[in-house]
C-alpha cells in the first residue's frame, strides 16, 4: 500500500504521463508506427487500433500486407508490449490520486475500467504475435479471441477515461460542500 501511494505521488504522475505520451506519439503521431502499417498494407489499418476485426478481417490484412507490412507490423507491435501498460498506469495513478481525496472506498471500484482495458489490450496483442508468428496462415481461434479482445477493450478504455473528469469533477464538488456550510454560517452571523 506504501509503494502505491509514493507512486501516486505528482511527480510521479506526471513521469509516466510524459512517458505515455511519447508512446502514443511514436505509436500514433506521424509518420507513427500505426501509419507505417497502413503504408505497408495497401492503406488497411492495424488490427489493434480498429474497433472491431474478425478471422477474415484479419485474413484480408495478411493477404495485403507481405513481408514489408509484416516487417511494419512487428515493429509496431514491440511498443506495444510497453504501450498499454503505461497507458494503464497513466489513467490508474491519476485516477488513484483524484479518489483518494474523496471519502469512502467505495470509489476504488472506479480503477477496475483501467486494469480491465490493459488487460484485455495485452489479451488482444497475444492474438495478434500469435497471427504475425504463423503468417501467412491465420487461425480462426486466435482471431476471433482477438476480435472479441480488440471490442472489450474499446468499451473498458472508454469507461476508464471517462473516469477521470467524472473523478475531477466529484472532487471538485465535495470541495465545494465541504466550504459551503463555512460560508454559509458566516454570512448568517453578519446578519
Amino acid at each position: 500500500m506504501k509503494a502505491w501511494r509514493a507512486m501516486s505521488r505528482g511527480r510521479v504522475v506526471v513521469a509516466v504521463w510524459v512517458f505515455y505520451g511519447v508512446s502514443a506519439l511514436a505509436m500514433f503521431g506521424w509518420p507513427g508506427l500505426n501509419g507505417a502499417v497502413s503504408r505497408a498494407c495497401h492503406g488497411r489499418s492495424a488490427l489493434d487500433v480498429r474497433g472491431h476485426w474478425t478471422a477474415a478481417d484479419a485474413r484480408a490484412l495478411v493477404a495485403a500486407c507481405g513481408t514489408e507490412g509484416r516487417a511494419a507490423y512487428l515493429r509496431l507491435e514491440l511498443l506495444d508490449l510497453v504501450y498499454p501498460l503505461l497507458c494503464g498506469l497513466a489513467l490508474l495513478l491519476v485516477s488513484a490520486l483524484l479518489i483518494r481525496r474523496l471519502p469512502g472506498r467505495g470509489w476504488r471500484l472506479l480503477l477496475i475500467p483501467a486494469i480491465a482495458m490493459t488487460v484485455l489490450d495485452y489479451g488482444e496483442n497475444a492474438a495478434v504475435w500469435n497471427i504475425l508468428s504463423t503468417w501467412p496462415t491465420v487461425g480462426d481461434l486466435p482471431a476471433h479471441l482477438g476480435g472479441a479482445a480488440t471490442v472489450a477493450k474499446r468499451g473498458a478504455g472508454l469507461a476508464a477515461y471517462l473516469v477521470v473528469p467524472l473523478l475531477l469533477l466529484t472532487v471538485g464538488l465535495d470541495r465545494l460542500r465541504v466550504r459551503a456550510p463555512a460560508g454559509a454560517g458566516a454570512a448568517d452571523s453578519s446578519r
